[in-house]
Protein backbone atom coordinates (compact mmCIF):
# COMPACT_ATOMS: atom_id res chain seq x y z
CA UNK A 1 0.00 0.00 0.00
CA UNK A 2 1.41 3.41 -1.02
CA UNK A 3 2.03 5.54 2.09
CA UNK A 4 1.57 8.82 0.20
CA UNK A 5 -1.81 7.81 -1.16
CA UNK A 6 -2.86 6.70 2.31
CA UNK A 7 -1.76 10.01 3.85
CA UNK A 8 -3.81 12.10 1.41
CA UNK A 9 -6.86 9.99 2.04
CA UNK A 10 -6.51 10.07 5.85
CA UNK A 11 -6.41 13.89 5.81
CA UNK A 12 -9.73 13.84 3.96
CA UNK A 13 -11.16 11.27 6.39
CA UNK A 14 -10.22 13.46 9.36
CA UNK A 15 -12.09 16.38 7.77
CA UNK A 16 -15.24 14.26 7.43
CA UNK A 17 -14.96 13.17 11.06
CA UNK A 18 -14.78 16.78 12.20
CA UNK A 19 -17.85 17.76 10.16
CA UNK A 20 -19.83 14.85 11.62
CA UNK A 21 -18.85 15.90 15.15
CA UNK A 22 -19.75 19.55 14.47
CA UNK A 23 -23.10 18.70 12.85
CA UNK A 24 -24.15 16.50 15.76
CA UNK A 25 -24.54 19.67 17.88
CA UNK A 26 -27.35 20.78 15.54
CA UNK A 27 -29.14 17.42 15.32
CA UNK A 28 -31.47 17.10 18.28
CA UNK A 29 -34.89 16.76 16.61
CA UNK A 30 -36.46 14.76 13.79
CA UNK A 31 -36.91 17.94 11.69
CA UNK A 32 -33.22 18.78 12.06
CA UNK A 33 -32.14 15.20 11.35
CA UNK A 34 -34.02 14.89 8.04
CA UNK A 35 -34.17 18.45 6.57
CA UNK A 36 -31.79 20.51 8.71
CA UNK A 37 -34.61 22.50 10.31
CA UNK A 38 -35.35 24.05 6.87
CA UNK A 39 -32.55 26.60 7.35
CA UNK A 40 -29.94 25.47 4.82
CA UNK A 41 -28.19 28.18 2.78
CA UNK A 42 -28.89 27.99 -0.97
CA UNK A 43 -25.17 27.66 -1.82
CA UNK A 44 -24.81 24.68 0.52
CA UNK A 45 -28.11 23.19 -0.69
CA UNK A 46 -27.15 23.56 -4.38
CA UNK A 47 -23.71 22.00 -3.96
CA UNK A 48 -25.17 19.27 -1.73
CA UNK A 49 -27.87 18.66 -4.33
CA UNK A 50 -25.35 18.08 -7.10
CA UNK A 51 -22.94 16.08 -4.95
CA UNK A 52 -25.88 13.86 -3.98
CA UNK A 53 -26.90 13.56 -7.61
CA UNK A 54 -23.53 12.75 -9.17
CA UNK A 55 -22.46 9.69 -7.31
CA UNK A 56 -19.83 7.08 -8.03
CA UNK A 57 -21.54 7.09 -11.43
CA UNK A 58 -19.84 10.41 -12.21
CA UNK A 59 -16.36 9.40 -11.08
CA UNK A 60 -16.40 5.75 -12.16
CA UNK A 61 -19.51 4.77 -14.13
CA UNK A 62 -19.63 7.68 -16.61
CA UNK A 63 -15.85 7.74 -17.33
CA UNK A 64 -16.09 3.96 -17.81
CA UNK A 65 -18.91 4.47 -20.30
CA UNK A 66 -16.86 7.11 -22.19
CA UNK A 67 -13.91 4.68 -22.15
CA UNK A 68 -16.05 2.00 -23.80
CA UNK A 69 -18.43 4.02 -26.02
CA UNK A 70 -16.30 7.04 -26.90
CA UNK A 71 -17.86 10.30 -28.08
CA UNK A 72 -21.39 8.87 -28.06
CA UNK A 73 -21.38 8.71 -24.26
CA UNK A 74 -21.49 12.50 -24.23
CA UNK A 75 -25.27 12.27 -24.70
CA UNK A 76 -25.55 11.01 -21.13
CA UNK A 77 -23.93 14.25 -19.96
CA UNK A 78 -26.42 16.26 -22.03
CA UNK A 79 -29.29 14.40 -20.37
CA UNK A 80 -27.88 15.04 -16.90
CA UNK A 81 -27.33 18.76 -17.53
CA UNK A 82 -30.85 19.36 -18.82
CA UNK A 83 -32.27 17.15 -16.08
CA UNK A 84 -30.57 19.38 -13.51
CA UNK A 85 -32.12 22.48 -15.08
CA UNK A 86 -35.54 20.79 -15.24
CA UNK A 87 -35.37 20.07 -11.51
CA UNK A 88 -34.77 23.72 -10.63
CA UNK A 89 -37.51 24.93 -12.98
CA UNK A 90 -40.22 22.29 -12.47
CA UNK A 91 -39.67 20.90 -8.97
CA UNK A 92 -37.51 23.00 -6.64
CA UNK A 93 -39.34 26.30 -5.93
CA UNK A 94 -42.87 24.89 -5.90
CA UNK A 95 -41.93 21.90 -3.77
CA UNK A 96 -40.26 24.17 -1.21
CA UNK A 97 -43.38 26.38 -1.02
CA UNK A 98 -45.69 23.39 -0.60
CA UNK A 99 -43.34 21.70 1.90
CA UNK A 100 -43.28 24.86 4.00
CA UNK A 101 -47.08 25.09 3.92
CA UNK A 102 -47.57 21.45 4.97
CA UNK A 103 -44.49 21.30 7.25
CA UNK A 104 -43.46 18.29 5.17
CA UNK A 105 -40.16 16.65 6.10
CA UNK A 106 -40.12 13.88 3.48
CA UNK A 107 -41.44 13.43 -0.07
CA UNK A 108 -44.16 11.02 1.19
CA UNK A 109 -45.16 13.72 3.73
CA UNK A 110 -45.69 16.16 0.89
CA UNK A 111 -47.55 13.74 -1.41
CA UNK A 112 -49.94 12.60 1.33
CA UNK A 113 -50.77 16.20 2.31
CA UNK A 114 -50.98 17.51 -1.26
CA UNK A 115 -53.30 14.73 -2.46
CA UNK A 116 -55.17 14.60 0.86
CA UNK A 117 -54.79 10.85 1.13
CA UNK A 118 -56.33 9.46 4.31
CA UNK A 119 -55.85 5.83 3.24
CA UNK A 120 -52.06 5.84 3.93
CA UNK A 121 -51.61 4.02 0.60
CA UNK A 122 -49.49 6.79 -0.93
CA UNK A 123 -47.19 6.74 2.08
CA UNK A 124 -46.92 2.93 1.97
CA UNK A 125 -46.21 2.91 -1.78
CA UNK A 126 -43.65 5.70 -1.33
CA UNK A 127 -41.88 3.79 1.42
CA UNK A 128 -41.76 0.60 -0.69
CA UNK A 129 -40.39 2.45 -3.74
CA UNK A 130 -37.72 4.14 -1.64
CA UNK A 131 -36.71 1.01 0.28
CA UNK A 132 -36.39 -1.20 -2.82
CA UNK A 133 -34.68 1.17 -5.23
CA UNK A 134 -32.75 3.28 -2.76
CA UNK A 135 -31.16 0.18 -1.23
CA UNK A 136 -30.07 -0.87 -4.74
CA UNK A 137 -28.75 2.68 -5.29
CA UNK A 138 -26.78 2.59 -2.03
CA UNK A 139 -25.31 -0.76 -3.08
CA UNK A 140 -24.06 0.85 -6.31
CA UNK A 141 -22.23 3.49 -4.26
CA UNK A 142 -20.68 0.84 -2.02
CA UNK A 143 -19.48 -0.98 -5.14
CA UNK A 144 -17.96 2.26 -6.46
CA UNK A 145 -16.16 2.77 -3.15
CA UNK A 146 -14.87 -0.79 -3.27
CA UNK A 147 -13.45 -0.35 -6.77
CA UNK A 148 -11.78 2.93 -5.82
CA UNK A 149 -10.13 1.47 -2.74
CA UNK A 150 -9.04 -1.55 -4.77
CA UNK A 151 -7.35 0.63 -7.41
CA UNK A 152 -5.85 3.13 -4.98
CA UNK A 153 -4.70 0.89 -2.14
CA UNK A 154 -4.26 -2.51 -3.73
CA UNK A 155 -6.89 -4.26 -1.57
CA UNK A 156 -9.70 -6.50 -2.78
CA UNK A 157 -12.94 -4.92 -4.01
CA UNK A 158 -14.91 -6.54 -1.16
CA UNK A 159 -12.50 -5.12 1.43
CA UNK A 160 -12.92 -1.69 -0.15
CA UNK A 161 -16.72 -2.08 -0.01
CA UNK A 162 -16.54 -2.90 3.70
CA UNK A 163 -14.37 0.15 4.47
CA UNK A 164 -16.76 2.40 2.51
CA UNK A 165 -19.75 1.07 4.44
CA UNK A 166 -18.10 1.61 7.84
CA UNK A 167 -16.91 5.19 7.17
CA UNK A 168 -20.11 6.32 5.49
CA UNK A 169 -22.56 4.83 7.97
CA UNK A 170 -20.63 6.26 10.90
CA UNK A 171 -20.95 9.92 9.94
CA UNK A 172 -24.57 9.63 8.71
CA UNK A 173 -25.60 8.06 12.03
CA UNK A 174 -23.70 10.74 13.94
CA UNK A 175 -24.72 13.93 12.22
CA UNK A 176 -27.90 13.42 10.17
CA UNK A 177 -28.86 16.04 7.58
CA UNK A 178 -26.43 18.77 8.67
CA UNK A 179 -23.54 16.31 8.44
CA UNK A 180 -24.75 15.13 5.04
CA UNK A 181 -25.15 18.65 3.63
CA UNK A 182 -21.83 20.03 4.80
CA UNK A 183 -19.83 16.93 3.95
CA UNK A 184 -21.52 17.13 0.54
CA UNK A 185 -20.25 20.70 0.13
CA UNK A 186 -16.67 19.57 0.84
CA UNK A 187 -17.16 16.54 -1.39
CA UNK A 188 -18.53 18.66 -4.25
CA UNK A 189 -15.38 20.78 -4.15
CA UNK A 190 -13.17 17.66 -4.09
CA UNK A 191 -15.06 16.24 -7.08
CA UNK A 192 -14.76 19.52 -8.99
CA UNK A 193 -11.02 19.78 -8.42
CA UNK A 194 -10.45 16.13 -9.35
CA UNK A 195 -12.38 16.38 -12.61
CA UNK A 196 -10.52 19.54 -13.63
CA UNK A 197 -7.04 18.18 -12.91
CA UNK A 198 -7.27 14.58 -14.18
CA UNK A 199 -8.31 15.31 -17.84
CA UNK A 200 -5.54 17.90 -18.25
CA UNK A 201 -2.98 15.47 -16.86
CA UNK A 202 -4.18 12.81 -19.28
CA UNK A 203 -4.08 15.29 -22.18
CA UNK A 204 -0.52 16.32 -21.34
CA UNK A 205 0.60 12.69 -21.05
CA UNK A 206 -0.89 11.61 -24.38
CA UNK A 207 0.53 14.63 -26.22
CA UNK A 208 -2.58 16.65 -27.06
CA UNK A 209 -6.12 16.08 -28.33
CA UNK A 210 -5.03 15.48 -31.94
CA UNK A 211 -2.72 12.70 -30.85
CA UNK A 212 -5.46 11.18 -28.67
CA UNK A 213 -8.03 11.17 -31.47
CA UNK A 214 -5.47 9.66 -33.84
CA UNK A 215 -4.83 6.78 -31.43
CA UNK A 216 -8.57 6.24 -30.81
CA UNK A 217 -9.36 6.33 -34.55
CA UNK A 218 -6.78 3.64 -35.24
CA UNK A 219 -8.23 1.45 -32.48
CA UNK A 220 -11.97 1.96 -33.14
CA UNK A 221 -13.26 4.74 -35.47
CA UNK A 222 -16.84 4.43 -34.15
CA UNK A 223 -15.66 5.88 -30.82
CA UNK A 224 -15.19 9.24 -32.59
CA UNK A 225 -18.72 9.23 -34.00
CA UNK A 226 -21.32 11.18 -31.93
CA UNK A 227 -23.88 8.42 -32.48
CA UNK A 228 -21.59 5.42 -32.16
CA UNK A 229 -21.57 4.94 -35.94
CA UNK A 230 -25.37 4.81 -36.16
CA UNK A 231 -27.37 6.86 -38.69
CA UNK A 232 -31.00 7.89 -39.22
CA UNK A 233 -33.54 6.57 -36.72
CA UNK A 234 -30.89 4.42 -35.05
CA UNK A 235 -28.83 7.55 -34.31
CA UNK A 236 -31.82 9.23 -32.64
CA UNK A 237 -32.48 6.15 -30.53
CA UNK A 238 -28.79 5.98 -29.61
CA UNK A 239 -28.91 9.57 -28.32
CA UNK A 240 -32.18 9.03 -26.43
CA UNK A 241 -30.80 5.87 -24.83
CA UNK A 242 -27.89 7.73 -23.29
CA UNK A 243 -29.73 11.02 -22.60
CA UNK A 244 -32.68 9.23 -20.94
CA UNK A 245 -31.29 10.21 -17.51
CA UNK A 246 -33.16 13.52 -17.93
CA UNK A 247 -36.57 12.19 -16.81
CA UNK A 248 -35.09 10.62 -13.69
CA UNK A 249 -34.24 13.96 -12.11
CA UNK A 250 -37.90 14.71 -11.47
CA UNK A 251 -38.29 11.76 -9.10
CA UNK A 252 -35.13 11.32 -7.01
CA UNK A 253 -36.04 11.77 -3.30
CA UNK A 254 -32.40 12.23 -2.21
CA UNK A 255 -32.14 15.19 -4.63
CA UNK A 256 -35.52 16.91 -4.25
CA UNK A 257 -35.31 16.72 -0.45
CA UNK A 258 -32.57 19.37 -0.74
CA UNK A 259 -35.13 21.82 -2.12
CA UNK A 260 -37.39 21.22 0.87
CA UNK A 261 -34.56 22.28 3.20
CA UNK A 262 -33.70 25.65 1.62
CA UNK A 263 -34.35 28.70 3.78
CA UNK A 264 -35.81 30.81 0.94
CA UNK A 265 -37.62 29.27 -2.10
CA UNK A 266 -36.92 32.37 -4.21
CA UNK A 267 -33.22 31.54 -4.26
CA UNK A 268 -33.83 28.19 -5.91
CA UNK A 269 -34.25 29.91 -9.26
CA UNK A 270 -31.40 32.19 -10.24
CA UNK A 271 -28.71 31.44 -7.63
CA UNK A 272 -29.61 27.75 -7.58
CA UNK A 273 -29.62 27.33 -11.36
CA UNK A 274 -26.39 29.32 -11.73
CA UNK A 275 -24.47 27.37 -9.06
CA UNK A 276 -25.73 23.94 -10.15
CA UNK A 277 -25.47 24.67 -13.87
CA UNK A 278 -21.84 25.81 -13.73
CA UNK A 279 -20.75 22.97 -11.43
CA UNK A 280 -22.60 20.34 -13.48
CA UNK A 281 -21.15 21.53 -16.80
CA UNK A 282 -17.57 21.40 -15.50
CA UNK A 283 -17.75 17.98 -13.83
CA UNK A 284 -19.55 16.30 -16.73
CA UNK A 285 -16.94 17.67 -19.13
CA UNK A 286 -14.17 16.42 -16.85
CA UNK A 287 -15.66 12.95 -16.30
CA UNK A 288 -16.27 12.42 -20.00
CA UNK A 289 -12.78 13.46 -21.08
CA UNK A 290 -11.14 11.44 -18.29
CA UNK A 291 -12.69 8.28 -19.77
CA UNK A 292 -12.26 9.32 -23.41
CA UNK A 293 -8.57 10.20 -22.99
CA UNK A 294 -8.07 7.24 -20.66
CA UNK A 295 -8.91 4.95 -23.58
CA UNK A 296 -6.24 6.66 -25.68
CA UNK A 297 -3.69 6.23 -22.88
CA UNK A 298 -4.64 2.57 -22.59
CA UNK A 299 -4.29 1.97 -26.32
CA UNK A 300 -0.91 3.76 -26.33
CA UNK A 301 0.36 1.49 -23.56
CA UNK A 302 0.71 4.42 -21.14
CA UNK A 303 -1.97 3.23 -18.71
CA UNK A 304 -2.71 -0.15 -17.21
CA UNK A 305 -6.37 -0.50 -16.21
CA UNK A 306 -8.19 -3.80 -15.70
CA UNK A 307 -11.69 -2.32 -15.43
CA UNK A 308 -12.86 0.69 -17.55
CA UNK A 309 -14.75 2.03 -14.50
CA UNK A 310 -11.44 2.38 -12.64
CA UNK A 311 -9.90 4.68 -15.25
CA UNK A 312 -9.79 7.85 -13.09
CA UNK A 313 -8.11 6.27 -10.02
CA UNK A 314 -5.73 4.47 -12.41
CA UNK A 315 -4.75 7.79 -14.05
CA UNK A 316 -4.27 9.39 -10.63
CA UNK A 317 -2.02 6.62 -9.33
CA UNK A 318 -0.05 6.44 -12.58
CA UNK A 319 0.45 10.15 -13.35
CA UNK A 320 0.42 11.99 -10.01
CA UNK A 321 2.68 12.21 -6.96
CA UNK A 322 1.45 9.66 -4.43
CA UNK A 323 0.20 12.19 -1.87
CA UNK A 324 -1.76 14.05 -4.57
CA UNK A 325 -3.17 10.76 -5.87
CA UNK A 326 -4.44 10.21 -2.32
CA UNK A 327 -6.50 13.39 -2.59
CA UNK A 328 -7.88 12.27 -5.97
CA UNK A 329 -8.85 8.93 -4.46
CA UNK A 330 -10.52 10.99 -1.73
CA UNK A 331 -12.34 12.99 -4.42
CA UNK A 332 -13.72 9.78 -5.91
CA UNK A 333 -14.74 8.47 -2.51
CA UNK A 334 -16.36 11.90 -2.01
CA UNK A 335 -18.62 11.28 -4.98
CA UNK A 336 -19.57 7.88 -3.64
CA UNK A 337 -20.27 9.07 -0.12
CA UNK A 338 -22.04 12.28 -1.11
CA UNK A 339 -24.77 10.25 -2.79
CA UNK A 340 -24.88 7.24 -0.49
CA UNK A 341 -25.20 9.39 2.65
CA UNK A 342 -28.28 11.14 1.26
CA UNK A 343 -29.76 7.86 0.10
CA UNK A 344 -29.24 6.25 3.49
CA UNK A 345 -30.97 9.21 5.12
CA UNK A 346 -33.94 9.06 2.71
CA UNK A 347 -34.28 5.28 3.15
CA UNK A 348 -34.12 5.76 6.89
CA UNK A 349 -36.89 8.37 6.80
CA UNK A 350 -39.08 6.04 4.69
CA UNK A 351 -38.89 3.28 7.28
CA UNK A 352 -38.65 5.18 10.56
CA UNK A 353 -40.90 8.15 9.88
CA UNK A 354 -43.18 7.22 6.99
CA UNK A 355 -43.88 3.60 7.93
CA UNK A 356 -43.16 3.12 11.65
CA UNK A 357 -44.40 6.52 12.86
CA UNK A 358 -47.04 7.57 10.30
CA UNK A 359 -48.49 4.29 9.05
CA UNK A 360 -48.24 2.17 12.21
CA UNK A 361 -49.01 5.19 14.40
CA UNK A 362 -46.19 4.63 16.88
CA UNK A 363 -45.89 7.76 19.00
CA UNK A 364 -42.38 8.43 20.26
CA UNK A 365 -40.42 11.43 21.45
CA UNK A 366 -38.34 13.41 18.96
CA UNK A 367 -35.08 12.12 20.37
CA UNK A 368 -36.37 8.53 20.23
CA UNK A 369 -37.33 8.98 16.55
CA UNK A 370 -33.82 10.22 15.76
CA UNK A 371 -32.31 7.20 17.52
CA UNK A 372 -34.62 4.79 15.67
CA UNK A 373 -33.66 6.47 12.40
CA UNK A 374 -30.01 5.88 13.19
CA UNK A 375 -30.65 2.19 13.78
CA UNK A 376 -32.51 2.00 10.47
CA UNK A 377 -29.54 3.63 8.68
CA UNK A 378 -27.33 0.83 9.96
CA UNK A 379 -29.81 -1.87 8.84
CA UNK A 380 -30.21 -0.39 5.34
CA UNK A 381 -26.42 -0.13 5.07
CA UNK A 382 -26.12 -3.86 5.85
CA UNK A 383 -28.62 -4.75 3.10
CA UNK A 384 -26.73 -2.46 0.71
CA UNK A 385 -23.48 -4.19 1.70
CA UNK A 386 -24.95 -7.59 0.87
CA UNK A 387 -26.23 -6.46 -2.54
CA UNK A 388 -22.94 -4.68 -3.36
CA UNK A 389 -21.00 -7.89 -2.75
CA UNK A 390 -23.46 -10.21 -4.49
CA UNK A 391 -24.75 -7.87 -7.24
CA UNK A 392 -23.59 -7.41 -10.87
CA UNK A 393 -20.76 -5.07 -9.87
CA UNK A 394 -21.14 -2.71 -12.86
CA UNK A 395 -21.81 0.76 -11.46
CA UNK A 396 -23.33 2.31 -14.60
CA UNK A 397 -25.89 -0.49 -14.79
CA UNK A 398 -26.67 -0.57 -11.06
CA UNK A 399 -27.23 3.19 -10.86
CA UNK A 400 -29.40 3.23 -13.99
CA UNK A 401 -31.63 0.49 -12.60
CA UNK A 402 -32.21 2.26 -9.28
CA UNK A 403 -32.48 5.65 -10.98
CA UNK A 404 -35.19 4.32 -13.28
CA UNK A 405 -37.24 2.82 -10.47
CA UNK A 406 -37.27 6.10 -8.52
CA UNK A 407 -37.92 8.10 -11.71
CA UNK A 408 -41.05 6.12 -12.58
CA UNK A 409 -42.23 5.80 -8.98
CA UNK A 410 -42.01 9.49 -8.05
CA UNK A 411 -41.32 11.64 -11.12
CA UNK A 412 -44.78 11.70 -12.76
CA UNK A 413 -46.78 12.24 -9.57
CA UNK A 414 -44.38 14.86 -8.20
CA UNK A 415 -44.44 16.89 -11.41
CA UNK A 416 -48.21 16.70 -11.86
CA UNK A 417 -48.95 17.49 -8.21
CA UNK A 418 -46.86 20.66 -8.40
CA UNK A 419 -48.24 21.94 -11.70
CA UNK A 420 -51.76 20.51 -12.11
CA UNK A 421 -54.48 21.36 -9.61
CA UNK A 422 -56.71 18.58 -10.97
CA UNK A 423 -54.52 15.60 -9.95
CA UNK A 424 -56.21 13.29 -7.42
CA UNK A 425 -55.14 10.82 -4.77
CA UNK A 426 -56.67 7.99 -6.83
CA UNK A 427 -54.48 8.97 -9.78
CA UNK A 428 -51.45 9.09 -7.51
CA UNK A 429 -52.17 5.69 -5.93
CA UNK A 430 -52.79 3.89 -9.24
CA UNK A 431 -49.83 5.57 -10.96
CA UNK A 432 -47.36 4.88 -8.16
CA UNK A 433 -48.56 1.29 -7.79
CA UNK A 434 -48.13 0.72 -11.51
CA UNK A 435 -44.68 2.35 -11.46
CA UNK A 436 -43.49 0.20 -8.56
CA UNK A 437 -44.78 -3.13 -9.90
CA UNK A 438 -43.81 -2.53 -13.52
CA UNK A 439 -40.27 -1.40 -12.71
CA UNK A 440 -39.64 -4.33 -10.38
CA UNK A 441 -40.89 -6.78 -13.03
CA UNK A 442 -39.13 -5.14 -15.96
CA UNK A 443 -35.81 -4.58 -14.23
CA UNK A 444 -35.67 -7.92 -12.41
CA UNK A 445 -37.00 -10.14 -15.21
CA UNK A 446 -35.65 -8.39 -18.31
CA UNK A 447 -32.35 -6.95 -17.18
CA UNK A 448 -31.67 -9.03 -14.09
CA UNK A 449 -31.18 -5.74 -12.18
CA UNK A 450 -28.35 -4.80 -14.52
CA UNK A 451 -29.42 -2.15 -17.04
CA UNK A 452 -27.34 -1.93 -20.22
CA UNK A 453 -28.08 0.92 -22.66
CA UNK A 454 -26.64 -1.09 -25.54
CA UNK A 455 -28.85 -4.13 -24.97
CA UNK A 456 -32.31 -4.54 -26.57
CA UNK A 457 -35.10 -3.45 -24.24
CA UNK A 458 -38.59 -4.88 -24.00
CA UNK A 459 -39.72 -2.12 -26.35
CA UNK A 460 -37.13 -3.25 -28.89
CA UNK A 461 -38.35 -6.82 -28.54
CA UNK A 462 -41.93 -5.72 -29.26
CA UNK A 463 -41.40 -3.39 -32.17
CA UNK A 464 -37.72 -3.24 -33.04
CA UNK A 465 -37.87 0.57 -33.13
CA UNK A 466 -36.69 1.28 -29.61
CA UNK A 467 -33.60 -0.90 -29.21
CA UNK A 468 -31.30 0.78 -26.72
CA UNK A 469 -33.98 2.95 -25.04
CA UNK A 470 -34.17 1.96 -21.36
CA UNK A 471 -37.44 0.68 -19.97
CA UNK A 472 -37.72 3.48 -17.40
CA UNK A 473 -37.71 6.25 -20.05
CA UNK A 474 -40.86 5.02 -21.82
CA UNK A 475 -42.38 3.72 -18.58
CA UNK A 476 -42.13 7.24 -17.14
CA UNK A 477 -44.53 8.56 -19.79
CA UNK A 478 -46.86 5.58 -19.45
CA UNK A 479 -47.12 6.28 -15.71
CA UNK A 480 -47.72 9.98 -16.41
CA UNK A 481 -50.55 9.06 -18.78
CA UNK A 482 -52.11 6.65 -16.26
CA UNK A 483 -52.16 9.31 -13.51
CA UNK A 484 -53.77 11.86 -15.84
CA UNK A 485 -56.50 9.44 -17.01
CA UNK A 486 -57.39 8.25 -13.49
CA UNK A 487 -57.39 11.84 -12.19
CA UNK A 488 -59.77 12.93 -14.94
CA UNK A 489 -62.12 10.08 -13.98
CA UNK A 490 -62.10 11.11 -10.30
CA UNK A 491 -62.54 14.41 -8.51
CA UNK A 492 -60.10 16.22 -6.19
CA UNK A 493 -61.38 17.88 -2.97
CA UNK A 494 -62.34 21.52 -3.54
CA UNK A 495 -60.11 22.80 -0.73
CA UNK A 496 -57.09 21.12 -2.33
CA UNK A 497 -57.80 22.81 -5.67
CA UNK A 498 -58.38 26.15 -3.96
CA UNK A 499 -55.10 25.92 -2.04
CA UNK A 500 -53.18 25.14 -5.23
CA UNK A 501 -54.75 28.12 -6.99
CA UNK A 502 -54.00 30.38 -4.04
CA UNK A 503 -50.36 29.33 -3.76
CA UNK A 504 -49.54 29.52 -7.45
CA UNK A 505 -51.83 32.08 -9.00
CA UNK A 506 -50.13 34.71 -11.07
CA UNK A 507 -49.08 37.57 -8.84
CA UNK A 508 -49.90 41.05 -10.16
CA UNK A 509 -46.96 43.39 -10.76
CA UNK A 510 -46.97 46.12 -8.18
CA UNK A 511 -45.57 49.58 -8.78
CA UNK A 512 -45.11 50.68 -5.17
CA UNK A 513 -41.57 51.16 -3.99
CA UNK A 514 -40.12 49.27 -6.94
CA UNK A 515 -40.36 50.23 -10.57
CA UNK A 516 -42.16 47.96 -13.03
CA UNK A 517 -38.78 47.18 -14.61
CA UNK A 518 -37.32 46.11 -11.27
CA UNK A 519 -40.30 43.92 -10.47
CA UNK A 520 -40.37 42.29 -13.88
CA UNK A 521 -36.67 41.53 -13.55
CA UNK A 522 -37.69 38.74 -11.20
CA UNK A 523 -38.92 35.43 -12.47
CA UNK A 524 -42.61 34.61 -11.98
CA UNK A 525 -41.64 31.99 -9.39
CA UNK A 526 -39.75 34.61 -7.37
CA UNK A 527 -42.80 36.91 -7.45
CA UNK A 528 -45.07 34.04 -6.37
CA UNK A 529 -42.71 33.02 -3.55
CA UNK A 530 -42.52 36.61 -2.30
CA UNK A 531 -46.32 36.86 -2.35
CA UNK A 532 -46.74 33.53 -0.52
CA UNK A 533 -44.26 34.43 2.22
CA UNK A 534 -45.73 37.92 2.65
CA UNK A 535 -49.21 36.41 3.11
CA UNK A 536 -47.93 33.84 5.59
CA UNK A 537 -49.02 30.93 3.41
CA UNK A 538 -45.72 29.06 3.86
Amino acid sequence: MNAGVLFGFLVYLALLAYIGWWANKYTKTEDQYFVGGRKVNVLAAALSDKASDFSGWLMLGYPGSAFKAGLGAFWAGIGCLFGTLADYVLIGPRLRIYAGKFRAITVPDYLEARLKDDTKLIRILSALIIIIFMTAYVAAQFTAGGKTFAEGFGVSVNTGILVTVIVLTAYVITGGFFAVVWTDVVQALFMLLTLIVVPFLALAKIGGLDKATEIIASADPTKLHPFGGATGWAAIIFAIGYASWIVGYLGQPHIVTRYMSVEDPRKLRRPGIFISGIWTTIVLWGAFFAGFLGFALYQAGMLNVSDPERVIPAIAVELMPSWLAGFVIAGIISAVMSTADSQLLVASSAIARDFYHKVLGKELGKKQMVNISRVVVAIVALFGLWFAISGPGIIYQMVATAWGGLAVGFGPILTLSLWWKRVTKEGGIVGMAYGLVSEVIFEAKIYGWAFNPDAPSIWGTIGGWFNGVPVFFINFFITLFIIIIVSLLTKPPEDVVKLHEELFRKVPIETGRKSITETRAKSQVENVAEFVMAKGLA
